[in-house]
């Protein structure tokens, strides 16, 4: 088989599966030295970082997960989701790949992995870099709105209502338009639905990483973009809160910046892996 490469470089991709406990792990896999594992957010999965990786992977060994459940990855029990099942699977693979030395990039839910990953082997784990962190604190009331309309009930009411909906001024969206649109993004990902709305409280709060990581002695630093939303500022901060060793860098952009600012974050990623 002739080997793929990135569009518009000269690095070899590696499409790559393997076989786990909870079901059979989907990664992209690029490059050689240092290890360093993406880990998508909520709403995504590993491809979210191929344009991080396009650049990086020139100079690092660079591993992009589609997590348990997510992407291609797929999940022999359905019925069950934790962080705690995305670390341990995290786990299996790195030991599977016999990479014992590893820098974790997390995005949202991926960062919550990340940063418990972290927490369970802190002698595996040579530095960590989160952006718009999920799990630091566990925030009932600013999922609430997402627990409603990922539930039946929102499918009926939206159609229930969709013929009195009102027509949105040109350029401007309705109120009902966006909570369908809203929607269906989070039918799209079931797996992070369970995840973050369908749990108890005293389990998502037991997962929650607080203050725990303000003891690990390994480099950690919070990116967000300079433009980014309240809540996005808030996650950011509440991270760097948590631990005096967090670091804050404010890169270009608003949010979402693997998928919008990848050179930006690349050309982090490499000054602060060779800082480090």
């Amino acid at each position: 088989m002739e080997p793929l490469f990135w569009p518009n470089t000269s690095v070899p991709v590696r499409n790559l599966r393997r076989q786990l406990k909870h079901g059979q792990l989907f990664w992209r896999e690029v490059g050689r030295g240092q290890t360093v594992v993406f880990l998508h957010g909520s709403w995504h999965d590993g491809d979210q970082w191929s344009d991080v990786l396009a650049l990086l992977g020139q100079k690092y060994h660079c591993l992009a997960l589609d997590l348990i459940g997510f992407g291609e990855s797929w999940q022999e029990d359905k019925s069950t989701q934790s962080v705690t099942l995305q670390v341990n699977a995290l786990s299996e693979l790195l030991e599977s790949l016999r990479l014992d030395s590893v820098v974790l990039v997390g995005h949202s839910l991926g960062a919550w992995v990340a940063a418990r990953y972290a927490l369970q082997y802190p002698q595996q784990v040579k530095g960590l870099c989160l952006l718009e962190p999920e799990g630091f604190l566990y925030e009932p009331k600013r999922w609430q709105r997402e627990r409603w309309l990922a539930s039946p009930l929102a499918g009926l009411w939206l159609a229930i209502t969709k013929p009195f909906a009102r027509k949105p001024v040109p350029g401007a969206s309705s109120s009902w338009l966006q909570s369908q649109r809203l929607r269906t993004q989070l039918k799209r990902y079931p797996t992070a639905c369970r995840l973050l709305f369908q749990r108890r409280r005293k389990d998502l709060e037991a997962e929650a990483i607080g203050s725990q990581l303000s003891t690990a002695d390994i480099p950690m630093v919070v990116l967000q973009g300079k433009e980014a939303d309240v809540t996005s500022q808030r996650l950011g901060q509440t991270a760097v809160t948590a631990s005096p060793k967090m670091t804050l860098k404010v890169l270009p952009g608003s949010d979402e910046l693997p998928s919008y600012e990848a050179a930006a974050v690349a050309d982090f990623l490499e000054q602060w892996l060779t800082a480090n």
